[in-house]
């Protein structure tokens, strides 16, 4: 009788036969196992496929402002208006509520932040969100007008007619009734046309009492009426308080018509970059001296400039648009010289002012104001 061997293959395929019910165990294991392992994977595969609670922000643009000025005389005026080279580029950031795939995928950039959306949002929907920024840019401009005008030495005359709700407190009954972009025109069956007035009205409550509010809202014709819960001054006890941060609503008397087409980017941050834009072309000479100046901050009507976020993101869309002179808020200097890391020259400005001296010292022509001829 032959002998058996190793390399018969009857014999070695026949490994399980001193283990007998190991193919049987494994197979009631996979059976019990198994459709929770497969439901568990499909379950996480679901969520992270799904939009999760945050937002990212990316590297986003960096575009001329001259080509987006358009600037109408009226009767003559201005006296002066000099087509520039774009050398003014407003910064901007790119965002986008992520999926849970997304946010795995960016957090491996470090170009991009990823942050909880609740605090960016507060109580709005996206569409709200972005119908309020849209409305933050608007009001931009119309700064950036005035101040730009008043430098060049035009007059332009400011009223308010209403208070502005700006941010609100979530933890606070009125938020149940208001947003962001909420404009107050009436309070208890007065009219409001500043935010010194509507604070005033509020303190004439106690904590606990409701107010009769009449609002303006973003994107809705007309007013509507809304009652108001006043919660009390955590900090001064008796004193009622909305829970509400505000300003003055501005309606502006300009000499001329300027218009800057921003097509859909909101936001406050392009203040300066617009105010800076706008003075090249309303006055002799060459504000950047023909260098590629990249400008981000707000612009408030004392012509000082405030903070923005996102000065990471916007260090690299200067730099992809060929940016060599960054000009940040002082808030934002340290974060944009460490983001540039030498590829841009960085200087922090507070003011108008600083902004021009800036500008003046990297070859930049004076700005002179504009001498208006009488009518």
């Amino acid at each position: 009788m032959p002998s058996a061997s190793s390399s018969d293959p009857e014999v070695s395929s026949d490994a399980s036969a001193g283990r007998p019910g190991l193919a049987p165990r494994i197979s009631r294991l996979w059976w019990a196992t198994g459709p929770v392992l497969v439901v568990l994977v499909a379950t996480i595969t679901v969520l992270l496929a799904r939009t999760v609670p945050y937002i990212v922000f990316m590297p986003g643009s960096a575009t001329e402002v001259q080509p987006l000025i358009t600037i109408e005389p009226s009767d003559g005026e201005p006296s002066f208006v000099e087509d520039s080279a774009g050398d003014i580029l407003f910064t901007t950031v790119s965002t986008r509520f992520p999926t849970g795939f997304e946010v795995l995928y960016r957090l491996l950039d470090d170009r991009n932040d990823v942050s909880p959306s609740e605090p960016y949002l507060g109580s709005q929907t996206t569409e709200e969100n972005r119908s309020f920024n849209l409305s933050l840019m608007t009001d931009s401009k119309d700064r950036a007008a005035k101040v730009a005008m008043e430098r060049a030495g035009y007059t332009v005359d400011v009223t308010s007619t209403g208070a502005v709700i700006v941010n609100l407190d979530p933890s606070y009954p009125a938020a149940s009734v208001l947003r962001p972009g909420d404009t107050v025109v009436g309070a208890d069956g007065t009219e409001i046309e500043t935010s010194d007035q509507l604070a005033e009205a509020i303190l004439a409550h106690e904590p606990g009492d409701t107010m009769e509010l009449e609002i303006e809202r973003l994107g809705e014709e007309g007013t509507t009426t809304v009652e108001a819960e006043l919660a009390e001054n955590p900090e001064k006890a008796g004193r009622a308080q909305l829970g509400v941060s505000l300003q003055d609503r501005p309606k502006y008397d300009f000499p001329f018509e300027v218009a800057i087409d921003s097509g859909d980017v909101g936001g406050p941050s392009a203040g300066l970059a617009f105010t800076l834009a706008l003075l090249d072309r309303l006055t002799p000479g060459e504000i950047t001296g023909g260098t590629r100046v990249a400008v981000t901050g707000t612009i408030q009507l004392d012509a000082s400039v405030g903070p923005v976020g996102g000065v990471k993101q916007k260090v690299e869309g200067a730099l992809r648009a060929g940016a060599t002179v960054f000009l940040v808020p002082t808030a934002e200097y340290g974060d944009a010289v460490a983001a540039a890391d030498g590829r841009l020259e960085v200087h922090r400005v507070d003011s108008l002012d600083d902004a021009l001296s800036v500008l003046e010292s990297i070859g930049g022509d004076p700005v002179e104001p504009v001498v208006q001829e009488a009518a």
